[in-house]
């Protein structure tokens, strides 16, 4: 990806923990790095073609000095937002946040935050279960999703009860999909499912056998991934009613599937 750097901007902002930092205020000191797929600029040489700097220094200026915010973690979130809705050809930001005058006893030169954000993308998880209380495992591996850092916009489809696919001497499944924006990495995403599954005691001892939960990535924007670990879209999506049924309430996927009078209404939320 190419580059462009905004590099120590200064402001007067309110951000701080301290009654005397709202009031009063200090200097804040911002850096930029912008990551776009190949500046169109470069080729053509027109000023339409790359990122309008004036706006991103004004949109951080904004942000900057109407904020009155405890933290410059939340300050540097707030930015990298607000420079990614700025300019869609922006995919990825890293915001450093420095604030030289912080209220520390001690020699420094600056105290700072730094983070990096990419565009947020819309994914589609399916949640299974035929273990324990099936219902209340599926609610609350959704709860975990849900609470996980750099998710937002979520949409939930109904609850199905679908029999067992592959290992039919099992008890029926409790099955249904999610779907929400997340800047989470597909490869991060599947190591925070793992740890949601083994919460709520997953275990993997028998192919496609019974299980508390089950959570499987079925689409993540429109990237294609193929490795041992992960596959997207999921390979087997559009076989299995348990997911194309639920999956209709949050994606349009078409005609109906040749097997969905195998999947009843368990609960409609």
């Amino acid at each position: 990806m190419d580059k462009i750097t905004l590099s120590k901007m200064e402001f007067e902002g309110h951000t701080g923990c301290l009654d005397f930092e709202k009031k009063d205020g200090q200097k804040f000191i911002v850096s930029l790095d912008l990551f776009i797929d190949r500046i169109k600029g470069c080729y053509t040489d027109e000023l339409g073609d790359t990122v309008d700097y004036a706006n991103i220094y004004e949109t951080v200026k904004e942000i900057v000095t109407g904020d009155s915010g405890n933290l410059i973690e939340c300050l540097a979130q707030k930015i990298s937002d607000g420079v990614l809705k700025a300019d869609d050809r922006i995919e990825k930001v890293k915001v450093t946040v420095s604030k030289p005058e912080a209220p520390v006893k001690g020699i420094f030169e600056t105290m700072e935050v730094s983070l990096e954000r990419r565009r947020k993308e819309f994914v589609i998880l399916s949640l299974g279960s035929n273990l324990g209380d099936r219902e209340a495992n599926i609610l609350a591996a959704e709860e975990a999703l849900r609470a996980l850092a750099g998710t937002e916009g979520f949409q939930y489809a109904s609850i199905y009860e679908t029999e067992p696919v592959g290992l039919e001497d099992q008890p029926y499944f409790l099955n249904t999909c999610v779907g929400f924006y997340t800047d989470i990495e597909p490869f991060e995403l599947l190591d925070r499912i793992h740890v949601i599954e083994n919460e709520l005691l997953r275990t993997r001892e028998v192919h496609w056998g019974p299980r508390t939960i089950d959570i499987d990535i079925i689409f993540y924007g429109d990237r294609v991934i193929m490795k041992p670990e992960l596959t997207v879209p999921h390979p087997r999506w559009y076989l299995r009613s348990f997911v194309t049924v639920p999956l209709r309430e949050i994606r349009d996927v078409g005609q109906d599937h040749p097997d969905d009078k195998e999947v009843s209404l368990y609960r409609k939320r």
